[in-house]
């Protein structure tokens, strides 16, 4: 009896990702078609939507995505790097961070397509782990955080905080826009404003 669940088709071994999108996604009912289901599996790894990306479950305060495409690798790593630690020590589990690289070609394009990212690295955050809608801060206000010393990390936390303290996307970016906001970071916000791009939107 032949082993292959497509007929007609030659096996090819599975990539990392694909084999564990399949465990993820792959639920099989009582009488399900095999083939299909694992077809339909296959898809998902393949063209994944930002859900799909997170591999942490329940229910989190904040949702980060920061893209990266390596090139401008010292800067890209420090911001990283801080996202990180800020994620470990400080939010712990009421946030979720996803890096996503260049190299990472699905992941990559699921999120430079939805998010509509042209220049790396970029910070998008969200309320939802779906990111229907979210909050897009390019890499001016990026630089100008890693200069000071835990800047990021404060920038981090009061976003954070404001949304934990019920404030919609939309208030939030009022809030960032704000001279109190940037002078609690230490950042002038006329320098902040020449520099940055904050957009609100829904994905497409």
């Amino acid at each position: 009896m032949s082993m292959n669940p497509l007929p007609g088709r030659a096996l090819v071994p599975l990539r990392a990702d694909v084999a564990e999108a399949l465990v993820r996604n792959l639920r099989l009912g009582e009488g399900a078609d095999l083939a299909e289901a694992f077809e339909h599996a296959l898809r998902i790894a393949q063209n994944p939507q930002v859900l799909d990306l997170w591999d942490q479950q329940g229910v989190a305060i904040t949702y980060w995505v920061l893209m990266l495409t390596g090139v401008n690798q010292s800067a890209e790593i420090a911001i990283a790097q801080d996202l990180l630690v800020w994620q470990a020590f400080f939010s712990k589990d009421t946030a979720r961070v996803l890096c996503v690289q260049s190299s990472e070609r699905s992941a990559f394009r699921c999120c430079s397509g939805q998010f509509s990212v042209h220049n790396c690295p970029t910070l998008i955050f969200s309320d939802t782990p779906e990111m229907d809608s979210f909050i897009k801060v390019d890499a001016g206000l990026l630089a100008i955080l890693a200069e000071e010393e835990g800047g990021l990390q404060r920038f981090l936390t009061k976003i954070h905080t404001l949304v934990e303290s019920g404030k919609s996307l939309q208030q939030v970016r009022d809030v960032m826009l704000t001279e109190a906001f940037f002078r609690g970071l230490k950042v002038m916000l006329k320098e902040a404003k020449n520099l940055i791009s904050i957009t609100i939107g829904p994905s497409k």
